[in-house]
């Protein structure tokens, strides 16, 4: 494999790598097609119960006059869709997004004679196991969000290596590209895999639950495909770094030697 093909394939890959990792990362910050289709996890409030959920309101009332039937969970921001699951409105991009469900409620909470009925988000009852163990899956939520920045900012440095060492035959920037793109792997990867962690954890719980209360939770689909391209990339770029050599190869020709010729 020559050394400018390899170059090459260094710069596509990074250049791959950082635009998936930005496009996973910019999920749900804007209503529009195709940012909000991409989301962490999706709260599905169909068929939830309202009277064991909020217990202070009627048991006639229904659901879709009261709260969206979705939640799209972005890093930076959420979606609200109705039961068609079309987007309706996002929220603006506020830091990282952690998961605190009875907020989330009581922040779209559409109907005021049910705000005034409750007196605080005290008042939603959610299982208790999803409450305690809150602040665990939310660290491991700043990681994802940590480190998916990290993978971006690491994937651009190693784009910017490889047009360096395309003009630059220096040992020194070989080294530290190779370094920089092992780096921006693992960083996308650590970040894929604390996503995945994180919220099949929480759909374990409401799994448990969904009897009583009826909410359940699926994992986004768009952004664990778009990350994990993300990571395929970033570990074939890796890969690609081994094989650049790190000074331009010099064949050394010997000069044919002279036939000797007989004296008639």
């Amino acid at each position: 494999m020559s050394n400018i093909f390899t170059l090459f394939c260094t710069m596509l890959f990074s250049f791959a790598a950082l635009i998936l990792a930005c496009v996973a990362c910019a999920g749900s910050t804007k209503d529009y097609s195709p940012l909000n289709l991409i989301y962490v996890a999706e709260i599905n409030l169909t068929k939830m119960d309202l009277t064991k959920v909020i217990p202070d309101i009627s048991a006639s009332a229904e659901i879709s006059s009261i709260l969206p039937s979705y939640f799209n969970i972005g890093l930076w921001s959420y979606c609200i869709a109705d039961a068609n699951k079309k987007v309706t409105s996002c929220t603006s991009p506020h830091g990282i997004q952690q998961f605190n469900l009875k907020s989330l409620l009581y922040d779209n909470i559409q109907d005021n004679e049910v705000l005034q009925t409750i007196d605080s988000v005290a008042s939603i009852i959610l299982p208790d196991k999803l409450q305690d163990d809150m602040h665990y899956y939310n660290d491991l939520a700043r990681c994802m969000f940590i480190t998916i920045l990290i993978g971006i900012c690491l994937s651009f440095v190693s784009l910017v290596f490889s047009f360096a060492r395309s003009i630059i035959h220096a040992r020194v920037i070989t080294w530290f590209a190779g370094f920089f793109a092992f780096l921006a792997f693992l960083s996308l990867l650590i970040s894929v895999g604390t996503s995945m962690s994180t919220y099949i954890y929480i759909r374990h719980i409401l799994k448990d639950n969904y009897g009583d209360y009826g909410i359940s939770l699926s994992l986004g689909e768009n952004y664990l495909g778009i990350l994990w391209g993300g990571v395929v990339a970033a570990f074939i770029n890796f890969f690609c770094w081994c094989f650049v050599r790190s000074a331009p190869r010099v064949v050394y020709m010997q000069p044919p030697m002279m036939e000797k010729r007989e004296m008639l």
